[in-house]
């Protein structure tokens, strides 16, 4: 992800270009630019637009001068709820109406937090003149929220205070305290000021001020004001991630650790963020928007194709049944050509056919039936029940005596296969009845 994070004081507008890939993160590279009324913000926004990328994220650091801050104490630990009362809250603290405000919170020790707010008019002017020139900022805060990324790790035991020369914030153990925009007088003396009602109002004394930015150049030129006894005034020590992202550069590190803290948080820690409400920030929507717009022709196209695929195959195998039922009416009228059309061709071929496969099977058993004949002989009287299926044959009958059913049964077994009789019985006139069983030899069915 490549960051342009543009700060703006009251004098001079910073351009900063950062790329995280992975974990590694790279200075790329910054611009200082004075703002006046002959070389106003927005005659500078081309030129960095034009060495942007398609995937840059822009990231406005407006002036603290442009915010109000107060420490405020709430039974609330989240911070999405922290923000979503703050209107409320500070209804009677602010001058203007809070619906003319946009606010923020920043976690602070003991389960405080620092209240944020600004004016909506003064910061969506610049994001107007950014939009304007094709750099909307995606996210607009400030960079001072961010200096504890600056604590050098020998410096994070104890109060310590960090300056740019226009605001102030000050740690205790590494926890954020004390945030101020610094007035229009002298830096230091602004800052021994703000450190002395510090310690009034809180107990916390700051022995130790390191500096950055505009403080810095300040100090290294010797234009620093004497400092009072008691606090050292000192330059930022250029050490850790600060000297391996501007490769030891000490010159640069001091002069851009205010964009170097905010680009180097973005990404892993929630930023203080003023596009919200009617300065929300809806470029990045329409980005998604559109990409689900092609997603979505994607997926219609693919929607299009499968039921181009279901209509073809509908249309084929209609085809095919309507060759099929030709086919079977072609049949219907050379076989019948004498009907007239039928309701159910296929049904009443399928009838003919099992009633000739009937007339098939009465040919079969007729040879069966001629042999039974030829077997009777005088001495059986005749049969009144026969049964012939698949090849078993069992005949019912009467004779004169049981010796005639056993020359029968004698006979029929040199004709048949497991020649059986049973249930012989004797009448009053001496004839018999007899059930004949056995069955048809395998090259004779």
């Amino acid at each position: 992800m490549n960051y342009l994070i543009v700060q703006l004081s009251a004098e001079e507008a910073i351009f900063s270009r950062f790329r995280r890939k992975g974990g590694e993160f790279v200075f790329v590279e910054a611009s200082r630019e004075g703002i006046d009324e002959n070389n106003p913000f927005a005659s500078l926004l081309p030129e960095i637009n034009a060495k942007g990328s398609a995937e840059e994220k822009v990231i406005l650091a407006i002036s603290p001068s442009l915010l109000f801050m107060r420490e405020i104490e709430l039974p609330i630990a989240d911070l999405r709820k922290v923000r979503e009362v703050l209107p409320m809250e500070l209804k009677g603290e602010t001058a203007v109406d809070s619906e003319e405000l946009v606010f923020d919170a920043l976690p602070l020790q003991e389960g405080k937090f620092l209240a944020i707010w600004g004016k909506q008019e003064k910061i969506a002017e610049n994001i107007r003149i950014m939009t304007n020139q094709g750099v909307e900022p995606e996210i607009v805060t400030a960079a001072l929220f961010y200096w504890h990324t600056l604590l050098p790790d020998t410096e994070r035991t104890g109060p310590v205070a960090l300056t740019d020369g226009e605001s102030v914030a000050v740690y205790d153990n590494g926890t954020p305290v004390y945030f101020r925009s610094l007035g229009r007088g002298e830096m230091v003396a602004e800052v021994t000021r703000t450190l002395a009602a510090l310690e009034i109002a809180k107990g916390i004394n700051v022995g130790k001020v390191f500096l950055h930015g505009n403080a810095a150049r300040q100090a290294l030129s010797g234009d620093l004001e004497a400092t009072p006894a008691g606090i050292v005034f000192t330059t930022l020590p250029v050490t850790g991630k600060l000297a391996e992202t501007f490769s030891t550069d000490s010159a640069a590190a001091l002069d851009l650790a205010g964009s170097y803290a905010l680009a180097s948080v973005c990404g892993r820690e929630e930023l203080v963020n003023f596009r919200k409400g009617g300065l929300a920030y809806t470029a990045g929507l329409a980005k998604i928007r559109k990409k689900l717009r092609l997603t979505l022709y994607l997926a219609a196209a693919v929607v299009f194709l499968l039921f181009s695929e279901v209509g073809l195959r509908y249309y084929l195998v209609t085809r095919d049944l309507n060759s099929l039922n030709k086919s079977v009416s072609s049949i219907y009228r050379d076989v019948f050509p004498s009907r007239k059309k039928s309701v159910d061709e296929v049904a009443e071929l399928r009838s003919e056919i099992k009633r000739l496969s009937g007339s098939a099977m009465g040919r079969s058993i007729l040879p069966t039936l001629k042999k039974l004949a030829e077997l009777k002989g005088d001495s059986i009287a005749g049969f009144y029940e026969t049964e012939i299926e698949g090849g078993k044959v069992r005949v019912k009958g009467d004779a004169n005596s049981v010796q005639a059913v056993n020359d029968f049964r004698t006979r029929a077994a040199a004709a048949f296969t497991g020649a059986e009789v049973g249930e012989v019985k004797s009448r009053s006139d001496g004839s018999v009845s007899f059930v004949l069983t056995a069955t048809v030899k395998e090259g004779e069915k």
